[in-house]
């Protein structure tokens, strides 16, 4: 079941990427730090390189 859940998060974070969607993103061990942009590309372990503007 876990990883249909991850599935769904990927193709989530795919729509995210194709629209250039603006989202907000909070850092795991600070969380009163809030990034916000577009999603410019991710790697296969599912993490972020880049944050962009839209």
């Amino acid at each position: 079941m876990a990883y249909r859940s991850q599935g769904q998060k990927v193709q989530k974070a795919m729509v995210y990427l194709q629209n250039r969607s603006r989202i907000q993103v909070w850092l795991y061990e600070q969380v009163n730090t809030q990034i916000e942009g577009c999603i410019i590309s991710f790697d296969e372990y599912r993490k972020l390189h880049h944050l962009g503007t839209c």
